[in-house]
């Protein structure tokens, strides 16, 4: 065998064995197709089957919408038939109100003229007796005024009688007073005393603060003088914040100041401009 005879044949070969290949793939890939819409395959129901089942059931539904179609027809004829009735009895009862609104508006007109008449006729018996009424208690009205107006004279003139007389005796009692309040104001004057200043000798309650301190003489300049009524000995009670601190004895005073000295008996803390002073009656 020469060397293209042998070529030929291991072609022949290759080719043998790829028509094979094809051959068995061809074959696993083919579907029987009459299975397929006849019997089914893998347990499954044929085509055919499927298509009768579905079309049985389409006509079943068919049938029952028909049936439904035909009781709604006969549905809707029967409220068509009752609607024309309703209707026929709606227009009688329009036409049976319609006369009934007409007799109410004949009665209503009626009625209005008998009651505009009867209202003129109360009015006009209204006003009579009141001006009647109105004329006898004016009359009454006028005697009442009348008779309280000459009571009221008699006695104005009795209480202006009397007025006058104690008008006569308080003008002599004024001239009197003024005279005694002229000299005990002249006595007062002559004698230096204070009128304004206590009959018991306490200071008046007044407040001030201190002003300076002088420690060393245990001195202290307050706020408030003999213009609000301190005099020497007076007392007054330092407070801070509240608090008790110590106890101040008048020493001098002017108009609007005053010199007191600390009293370190009844000190509980050390006194400091701006404290609060109090008077007290100890």
């Amino acid at each position: 065998m020469t060397l293209i005879g042998k070529a030929f044949t291991a072609l022949v070969l290759i080719l043998s064995v790829i028509f094979m290949a094809l051959a068995l793939a061809v074959n696993a890939s083919h579907r029987n197709w009459r299975d397929v819409v006849l019997t089914g395959v893998n347990g499954q129901p044929g085509l055919k089957s499927q298509i009768e089942s579905k079309i049985q059931i389409n006509e079943q539904l068919r049938d029952s919408q028909e049936r439904i179609q035909a009781a709604l027809n006969r549905e809707q004829a029967s409220r068509r038939t009752a609607l024309a009735a309703l209707q026929t009895q709606l227009d009688q009862l329009r036409g049976e109100l319609q006369n009934s609104e007409s007799t109410v508006q004949k009665l209503t007109a009626q009625v209005q003229e008998l009651s505009q008449t009867d209202l003129s006729r109360a009015q006009e018996l209204e006003r009579l007796t009141g001006e009647n009424a109105k004329l006898r208690e004016s009359v009454r009205t006028e005697q009442q005024d009348r008779d309280k107006l000459f009571t009221q004279t008699l006695e104005l003139t009795d209480q202006m009688n009397k007025l006058r007389g104690f008008k006569v005796q308080l003008e002599e009692r004024n001239q009197q007073l003024m005279s005694q309040v002229t000299r005990f104001e002249e006595v007062v004057a002559s004698k230096g005393i204070d009128i304004h200043a206590p009959l018991d000798g306490a200071p008046p309650e007044r407040n001030g603060v201190i002003l300076e301190v002088d420690r060393p003489r245990r001195l202290v300049l307050v706020s408030i003088g003999a213009d609000e009524g301190l005099r020497k000995g007076h007392m007054l009670e330092v407070t801070r914040k509240g608090r008790y601190v110590g106890k101040l004895k008048i020493r001098n005073t002017k108009p609007d100041r005053a010199v007191a000295e600390i009293l370190e008996d009844y000190s509980e803390g050390i006194l400091q401009e701006n404290d609060r002073v109090d008077t007290t009656l100890d």
